[in-house]
C-alpha cells in the first residue's frame, strides 16, 4: 500500500529529483581505468540529437539521420565525471589532447576507446538517464481498475 503524500512532500520530491542525477563507477579492463559516468538530463540529451542530426533531400523529401558515433561520444564526454577517480582528469583534459593531437574530448575519446568500449559506455549513459527504465505500474491503482472490472 503506499502511503498518501500532501502537496509539500509532493513537491519536495520534484525538486529533489531535478537536483539528483544518478552516477555511476564503469571499469574498462583493457586501460584498466574506470569511468565516473552521470545520468544527463532531457535537454542535453536533445542538444545533443540535434547537433548530430543530418538533414538532407532525397528526391525531394528531407530525410533525418543521427550520426550514431559521434552523437555517443559526445554523450559521454558529457557524462564524464571523472577518468581514473579524479574529477579534474576529463576527456577534454590538455595534455590528453595535446598527445592525440586531438581538437576536443571527443576525438580524443575516438582514439582511445574500441568502438565497442564507446558503444558500451553510451549505454550505460543512457540507462543512467531513464532511457531503459520502465516506470513501474502501482499496486492499488492496479488493483482498482480489477475491482471495475
Amino acid at each position: 500500500m503506499t502511503t498518501k503524500l500532501n502537496e509539500t512532500q509532493i513537491l519536495d520530491k520534484l525538486f529533489n529529483a531535478s537536483e539528483s542525477v544518478p552516477e555511476r563507477t564503469v571499469s574498462i579492463k583493457r586501460i584498466g581505468l574506470s569511468f565516473t559516468i552521470k545520468g544527463l538530463k532531457a535537454g542535453t540529451i536533445e542538444k545533443l540529437q540535434k547537433r548530430y542530426t543530418h538533414k538532407q533531400r532525397v528526391r525531394g523529401e528531407e530525410t533525418e539521420e543521427l550520426d550514431r558515433p559521434a552523437f555517443n561520444r559526445a554523450l559521454i564526454v558529457d557524462a564524464t565525471k571523472a577518468i581514473g577517480g579524479d574529477e579534474k582528469v576529463k576527456w577534454d583534459n590538455g595534455a590528453l589532447k595535446d598527445k592525440f593531437k586531438a581538437s576536443s574530448g571527443q576525438e580524443v575519446l575516438k582514439r582511445v576507446l574500441l568502438a565497442g568500449e564507446i558503444s558500451q559506455l553510451a549505454d550505460q549513459v543512457m540507462d543512467l538517464s531513464g532511457f531503459y527504465d520502465y516506470a513501474e505500474e502501482d499496486n492499488e491503482a492496479k488493483n482498482s481498475s480489477e475491482d471495475k472490472e
